[in-house]
């Protein structure tokens, strides 16, 4: 399913790429993100390969892995939806909000029922604000929060606006330490690990995550992906790639005749006298005749100006 894509000239001393698409890799627990990249890039035998949506050593599930072209659309990525299948854990408390910190006793849940969760789940959905935690990549003074963490530092962190779309309980286990099985689906920037923080302490009990895995991004899922051991063992790894459309495709399309299908993969603007209605606007892909991904862009009126040329001449 790789495409094979014009690429603009390699940088000297480095071969050009020869697969362009989007991997969706089931990653192991106990395995970084970065660690899943250069398994992929040996397995391909390709250096420009990236991913989008960091997934921590204890999570498991969905990590796409883009290659080739495919990493010029990694902010298109991060634009999508993500799902999550975890369990929080009420009752308990940890320094990293998950099992990889120190764990400790927090309050008692056996009061809590079902219903208790539902109705603390039901406040978070929305656009709602999260204090990023310690243990986590985002950066301070130009230093990542994790690295201050490990050196026992803590500093002050502003909230961020983040949205969550879903929030289903799907299985309830009760207790001085309860469990509650929950489906989230949310925005970018979104922590699993607060969340289990905040529901916890929505309910008096103190919580933390305790297992965590991504089951869909954008439109793939966890049925479409494949394991590092699988991908090693295939005869042509190249041929577990997915398409580049698969990172736009929630963008309008624009399909352009010939004429203007060559001047964009010049770089050129076009002028695009007929659109489909409802008339898109705004950032959108640009297709050939063929159905090639040629561009994204945006469209202004009927100009079409194409911002990352994917398609050569």
């Amino acid at each position: 399913m790789s495409e094979t894509v014009a690429a603009a000239p390699a940088s000297r001393g480095r071969p050009p790429a020869r697969h362009h698409g989007i991997l969706p890799l089931n990653k192991a627990r106990g395995m970084t993100s970065f660690q899943a990249v250069r398994e992929v890039r040996r397995a391909l035998g390709e250096r420009r390969v990236g991913h989008a949506g960091t997934l921590d050593p204890a999570a498991t599930g969905l990590l796409p892995i883009c290659v080739g072209q495919a990493t010029r659309l990694v902010d298109y990525l991060h634009q999508q939806p993500k799902r999550y299948h975890c369990v929080l854990r009420l009752g308990e408390r940890s320094t990293t909000m998950d099992l990889e910190g120190e764990v400790t006793r927090s309050g008692d849940a056996t009061a809590v029922d079902a219903a208790a969760v539902r109705e603390a789940l039901a406040r978070f959905v929305g656009d709602i604000e999260q204090v990023p935690p310690m243990h986590s990549a985002v950066r301070h003074d130009g230093r990542h929060l994790y690295e201050l963490a490990r050196e026992g530092v803590e500093v002050e962190r502003r909230p961020r606006k983040v949205t969550i779309l879903e929030a289903r309980l799907l299985d309830f286990r009760p207790g001085e330490v309860a469990e509650a099985e929950v489906d989230v689906l949310c925005g970018k920037g979104t922590y699993m690990r607060v969340l289990a923080s905040d529901v916890g302490d929505t309910l008096g009990t103190g919580g933390l995550l305790a297992w965590l895995e991504r089951t869909a991004y954008g439109p793939m899922t966890l049925a479409d992906a494949v394991t590092v051991e699988q991908l090693q063992a295939l005869d042509d790894p190249g041929g577990a790639l997915h398409p580049l459309d698969l990172a736009v495709a929630f963008l309008p399309r624009v399909d352009l005749v010939p004429a203007q299908a060559l001047q964009v993969r010049r770089g050129q603007s076009v002028w695009v006298p007929r659109l489909p209605e409802p008339r898109p606007r705004g950032a959108c892909r640009a297709h050939s005749a063929h159905g090639e991904l040629l561009a994204v862009g945006e469209l202004q009126g009927n100009l079409y100006r194409p911002t990352k040329v994917l398609a050569g001449w």
